[in-house]
């Protein structure tokens, strides 16, 4: 990761990059007859946001209630802020 301070998810705006923490609440998987995409959503306490993984069907180690540290630049949605292929940082729980 890189030195960008870690941001609530309610402050994150569009189309700037930002580096988000929080606990993984879903996971979704693209069908098979579809391009490959694993989307994950993220929350922290403040708000939700999805990462979406473009080509992929898994992430190693990712499932719901893993803590992650990501980073990318933030798109804006209908329904809630998305980053498209982040860095990614798995967190140890306390």
């Amino acid at each position: 990761m890189t030195d960008t301070p870690t941001i609530a998810i309610a402050e994150v705006t569009p189309r700037g990059i930002a580096r988000v923490s929080g606990r993984v609440v879903a996971i979704q998987v693209e069908p098979s007859d579809a391009p490959p995409a694993f989307t994950v959503r993220l929350e922290d306490g403040t708000g939700r946001i999805d990462a979406v993984f473009m080509g992929r069907r898994e992430v190693p180690g990712i499932e719901p209630g893993t803590r992650l540290s990501l980073e990318g630049r933030v798109c804006e949605t209908e329904a809630l802020p998305r980053l498209y292929n982040p860095r990614y940082e798995l967190v140890p729980s306390a």
